[in-house]
């Protein structure tokens, strides 16, 4: 840990790192008790908010080590990702059915394709442990407590919107680069502005500008961005199965065409509101100025 980070920023993520192991071993146990798409769903969320919160340490430089634990992490949440993708399919499709009856080998395949999923998943779920992660994460809150005795050396508020800024900075880099022909633009800067909206949630007691209002509108515009990423990965899917035979191209060859548009007014949708972003500027820090010295101010 830098000797300058501040005492009131360890003492509060020290209690996120308690909040969150907690809440990570409990979403396993239910997920253990009772596989179920919810169980999942609660256990993938709080797996991301850890990964933001080690990736929120490793920002200010902490001195314990963050990639073995994190790499963990990741592997647990990706091992979800073909699953997870084939319930948003099943939902995104399941009003479509009526109108494309063709496409019923699709249907027959995603069904197939999912209980295997949850099958796999099931029985990888039960041999899951977190013990020694929760001792990483015990000994990783240790040292942010030990932090927190040491005397006032900067201000809290200060290095929260240090780090909350450079986050932005990078979602504000890639919507740039965003191209409406490339749906996959879009998805790079979502992952960016998703990473920037944990970390002002992790900070939020130091950014006063982060209301709960603002920080719901952020999930709101994040959700946007979403909706076109899982169009553009169910079309992927399409494109693959037919490919390797799963299913045949002429059976969802009209479906296809629908999800096109679909996704074209998805995009032309969220494009027309991309100016909100700006409206999530975090603060920038003011000149330095130690706790100790705002404390008597």
């Amino acid at each position: 840990m830098k000797p300058t980070f501040p005492p009131k920023l360890a003492s509060h993520l020290a209690e996120s790192v308690r909040k969150a192991r907690r809440r990570y071993c409990k979403r396993l146990a239910r997920c253990q008790e009772k596989f179920s798409e919810k169980g999942i769903h609660d256990l993938r969320i709080e797996t991301r908010r850890i990964l933001a919160l080690l990736d929120l340490l490793g920002a200010l430089h902490f001195d314990a080590p963050l990639r073995k634990v994190r790499k963990t992490f990741k592997k647990r949440l990706d091992a979800f990702d073909d699953l997870r993708d084939t319930h948003v399919q099943r939902v995104l499709l399941k009003p479509l059915w009526p109108k494309f009856p063709e496409a019923q080998e699709l249907k027959k395949h995603l069904c197939k394709c999912e209980k295997r999923l949850e099958c796999e998943m099931s029985r990888g779920i039960q041999k899951t442990k977190s013990g020694r992660l929760n001792r990483h994460l015990k000994q990783i809150q240790k040292s942010l407590c030990d932090c927190a005795k040491n005397p006032p050396s900067g201000r809290s508020t200060g290095v929260a919107q240090t780090l909350s800024g450079g986050a932005f900075r990078r979602v504000v880099l890639l919507r740039r680069q965003i191209q409406r022909n490339k749906p996959a633009t879009i998805h790079r800067m979502r992952v960016a502005f998703k990473r920037f909206r944990y970390t002002a949630e992790l900070l939020q007691p130091f950014l006063p500008n982060m209301t709960a209002e603002r920080l719901a509108r952020m999930k709101n515009f994040q959700t946007a961005a979403g909706g076109i990423q899982d169009l553009a990965v169910l079309l992927a899917r399409l494109e693959k199965d037919a490919k390797n035979k799963e299913i045949t191209a002429e059976c969802v060859k009209k479906l296809r065409g629908e999800l096109l548009r679909r996704e074209r007014r998805a995009i032309n949708s969220f494009m027309d509101r991309i100016g909100e972003l700006m409206d999530f500027e975090p603060e920038q820090p003011m000149p330095f100025a130690s706790e100790k010295r705002t404390a008597q101010q």
